[in-house]
């Protein structure tokens, strides 16, 4: 029982359609040729950074753009940090010679060194791998040194032994923030089978102009109901387009899209992208049917009107081989595969394109949303079909709507843009790079006193409808039972919930959140008696403390306000069994997910924030905060 008391209430397409039916498609279509043409590379007039460029013929996948900070004509610059280092003139991509590291071990790696120190603040680095024997490469960079440094993973595909073009998006910042203006030194390593070898050739080692603004995809995979019904609505808010990469021969199968809804979507911006259907691996098939296959896939969306969107595939399975990558640069403009890492905007590597597991928002899919807002760099998602919460299986190919909500509230409170692979291809990227001005402090007062509810029951249930005002809500929460949780939703809304607060051993709790001008009710799961008292307090100037601010507690409870310029540094620990979460909301209304974590935590986390903040903590055993300016 839960009661109330007291209440106050272009020419793309062409060439794709011009293709259908002939055949083989050629190379133009797909976007890059296997060798470009002979000369100076970095025509355009570029200089290098290590020496002269290298004359000769540039054969993918080395390029033209950009500058060279190695182009490997002599390896005394480089060290080998485990195995050796030799040079092989048949596998030259640039100029007369490939580098070659390999050792008998698991690892073989080299390394550069910059005295005088390398700016890469503003700058993308690529360069062109052939993994003969490596399930793993590793680009690392040292700014200044190794505990402030960037890390590049990008995982070979099983059987893949050819070159390709790795973009060094970053994905692990395991240190301190590193200092991109002073990078001393880039690491290549190449993780082989267990036991070894491990072989790795590398050429063209560069850096592109990095865009203006950090990019996301979201792709939504099948196109499954709910990616209409609910997804393109939620987008269509924000003014957004996605990716539905489709199975041709599933489309208006049960629970999925017909041409009807796919059409509505490509009408707004949205592309329809290739997704074979196959029922042995592409690697396993020979290279004629593999390019039936994607020829076949590609057609049919193309007859169905989908002509910008079939020009992108998305492999089935996650198995490509060389062959399978070939044949994917005659067929389509641009190839994603799943993998991990960020990504250029647009990649210089258009065929091995990676992208993520959108659902795994807590243990990844944050951090590289951070990243790529941070340095300027592109994630793709992979978005299966929503559903509710109590409806997500353990391993199951489903994301809830409550992450999903949380994930496109992540992204725009990031200031990322959302785009299409024909946006990377066709050069249609229109970036917001306006950075948020550094906020003032403001004077008198911040927010002013708004809504105060009380609510008692027994167990489970819900709460009356109440109304609050913009702002935060701040919730003193009593209970005689082992755990409760209250849970927040707008009645009217698509059945999104936040979690207000959990607590567990705890008779008293204190919680805080952003809130808007709006119609609420709670959710409550409890095994006892309860009260719940909600009060949206005044805020004044002079309660904003400054960082660094340090504090500690056990269970739920929240910290601020605090002043914040812009971004801060958050170090957090946890000492408990159970879930720990650390959420920042401003006095705006924004909310961005610090931490979100099983048992144990000791790590830090940059949070977006400017102006009046909060830090809200579920915890159920002692934790600390050390907030500082980033």
């Amino acid at each position: 029982m839960v009661s109330e008391r007291d209440s106050d209430d272009g020419s793309s397409r062409r060439r794709l359609l011009a293709s259908l039916g002939a055949g083989a498609v050629s190379t133009t279509l797909a976007g890059c040729a296997d060798v470009l043409p002979d000369g100076v590379a970095g025509g355009d007039e570029t200089s290098s950074v290590k020496g002269d460029m290298a004359t000769g013929p540039t054969n993918w996948p080395a390029i033209e753009t950009g500058e060279v900070l190695s182009d490997f004509e002599t390896l005394e610059e480089w060290t080998a940090r485990t195995g050796e280092l030799s040079a092989d003139p048949d596998e030259a991509r640039l100029g007369s010679q490939a580098a070659v590291v390999e050792s008998d071990e698991g690892t073989a790696g080299m390394e550069l060194r910059f005295p005088d120190g390398l700016d890469l603040e503003g700058w993308d680095v690529s360069v062109a791998v052939k993994p003969e024997s490596a399930n793993r490469i590793i680009v690392e960079f040292l700014a200044p040194t190794r505990r402030e440094r960037l890390s590049s993973i990008r995982v070979v595909p099983d059987g893949y032994d050819g070159w390709f073009r790795m973009d060094c998006g970053y994905q692990q910042k395991p240190g301190d923030d590193p200092d991109l203006s002073n990078v001393t030194g880039i690491n290549i390593i190449a993780d082989g089978p267990e036991g070894g070898p491990s072989k790795l050739l590398v050429d063209d080692l560069r850096r592109t102009e990095s865009a203006s603004n950090g990019a996301v995809v979201l792709a939504f995979h099948g196109g499954h109901d709910s990616h209409y019904e609910i997804a393109a609505e939620m987008l269509a808010e924000r003014d957004w387009n996605a990716a539905v990469p489709v199975t041709p021969d599933q489309i208006g199968d049960s629970g999925r899209m017909g041409l009807d809804e796919l059409r509505d979507l490509s009408e707004r911006g949205w592309d329809i992208c290739s997704l074979p259907s196959v029922s042995t691996p592409l690697p396993d098939q020979p290279a004629d049917r593999q390019r039936s296959v994607l020829e076949t896939a590609r057609d049919a969306l193309a007859s169905d009107g989908f002509e910008d969107g079939a020009r992108h595939l998305f492999v089935p399975d996650g198995r490509m081989d060389s062959t399978t990558y070939d044949v994917a640069r005659d067929v389509h403009e641009s190839t994603f595969l799943y993998s991990a890492g960020t990504t250029s905007v647009p990649p210089t590597e258009m065929h091995m394109i990676p992208f993520i597991w959108g659902p795994a928002l807590h243990t990844g899919v944050r951090r590289h949303l951070n990243i790529s807002d941070q340095y300027d760099l592109l994630t793709v998602l992979r978005i299966p079909r929503l559903v509710d919460a109590e409806d997500v299986g353990v391993n199951e190919n489903r994301m809830s709507l409550d992450d999903f909500g949380l994930l496109l509230d992540h992204i725009e409170h990031r200031g990322l843009d959302v785009v299409t692979p024909s946006d990377l291809v066709d050069g249609t990227l229109d970036l917001d790079s306006d950075e948020p001005p550094v906020g003032t402090r403001p004077s008198g007062t911040v927010l002013k006193a708004g809504q105060s509810h009380t609510f008692e029951g027994t167990g489970s249930g819900e709460s009356p409808t109440f109304e609050l005002d913009d702002g935060v809500v701040v919730a003193t929460v009593s209970h005689d039972g082992g755990e409760i949780a209250v849970d927040v939703t707008k009645p009217g809304s698509l059945g999104r919930n936040e979690n207000l607060l959990t607590t567990s051993g705890n008779a008293t709790g204190e919680s805080i959140m952003a809130v808007d001008d709006d119609t609420y009710r709670l959710e409550v799961d409890a095994d006892g008696a309860w009260s719940i008292d909600l009060s949206q307090p005044a805020v004044d100037a002079d309660d904003l403390e400054d960082l660094p601010v340090e504090a500690s507690g056990t269970g739920a409870a929240f910290v601020g306000p605090l002043w914040t310029d812009r971004d801060v540094r958050v170090v957090a620990t946890h000492d408990g069994d159970g879930t720990f979460i650390v959420d920042g909301y401003g006095a705006d209304g924004s909310r961005e997910v610090l931490v979100h974590r099983t048992g144990e935590f000791s790590n830090s986390r940059s949070y977006k924030a400017g102006g009046p903040v909060w830090l809200n903590v579920e915890a159920d055993g002692d934790w600390t905060l050390e907030i500082v300016d980033s």
